[in-house]
């Protein structure tokens, strides 16, 4: 789809952003910026006028971040994995701690 030189500069970097990731996937460019501009255009009827505030994410980062820590960790690499990720040490057996107390609750349930 043709975007006019009207069309809104978030929307457009909106649709550039999907059709770029899609192409990353293997979708045709054509149809990835087609898709682009749907999803663009969905957007804009959805939440047309909004003021909206889009969150970095952060805490779900810091997640996926402490999973990965955990499933690397091996019981001797905390010097490597600290240097790794800019922690202390003291901060990764903190979040190995975490990760593991939280999967274990997951997986037990309450007892009592």
């Amino acid at each position: 789809m043709e975007k006019s030189a009207v069309y809104p500069e978030l929307l457009a970097d909106l649709a550039d952003q999907v059709a770029l990731k899609l192409c990353e996937h293997g979708v045709a460019p054509e149809k990835a910026a087609d898709i682009g501009f749907f999803a663009a255009e969905h957007m804009r009827e959805h939440w047309g006028g909004q003021p909206i505030y889009l969150p970095k994410g952060v805490q779900y980062d810091f997640s996926r971040r402490d999973l990965e820590i955990f499933d690397r960790f091996n019981g001797h690499n905390h010097t490597e994995l600290a240097k790794e990720y800019n922690l202390t040490v003291m901060r990764i057996y903190q979040i190995t701690k975490a990760v593991r107390a939280e999967l274990i609750k997951k997986r037990q349930g309450a007892l009592f």
